[in-house]
């Protein structure tokens, strides 16, 4: 038994290394677009219910979720061949694969923040979840100012 079940984890994880592998670049500028759409959506949900002071409820903590997922789903949307030089077009910029540590500290700061956010969404308190949006909203910031072309 533990010889099939080494075997079919040996298989999952060709199969799963394959499939990357044979990803075409179009696939992850796709991916990444869609994820960092769905991230702007769930902050505009999150600064709404800022604004009317409404900081409970399935849509507030599902916006909330769904930041957090995206700050962890980042890491696998900039594989090495997926940016212009490619011959797409996408905003992310070559500093992004050129100097890959700041941009992965980067990424890590706004995984660890939108932790901190989903800590502070699950006490209700309106100020301290508005205080952590300030500071989830600055490590977006430092990824458009870096790594994003505003045109492209």
């Amino acid at each position: 038994m533990l010889r099939s079940l080494r075997t079919g984890f040996i298989a999952a994880t060709l199969l799963f290394g394959a499939a990357a592998v044979l990803a075409k670049p179009a696939d992850f500028v796709g991916t990444r677009e869609a994820g960092y759409k769905s991230l702007g959506a769930a902050f505009k949900t999150v600064n709404d219910r800022l604004r009317s002071g409404d900081v409970r409820g399935p849509e507030f903590m599902g916006a909330v979720a769904r930041i957090q997922t995206v700050s962890r789903e980042q890491y696998k949307w900039f594989p090495a061949g997926s940016g212009r030089s490619s011959g797409l077009k996408t905003a992310a910029r070559p500093e992004i694969w050129g100097n890959a540590p700041q941009f992965r500290a980067a990424q890590d700061a706004f995984a660890r923040q939108a932790d901190a956010f989903a800590k502070a969404a699950a006490t209700s308190d309106a100020g301290l979840i508005r205080g952590e949006a300030r500071k989830l909203g600055a490590t977006c910031k430092g990824c458009h100012d870096n790594f994003r072309e505003e045109d492209n």
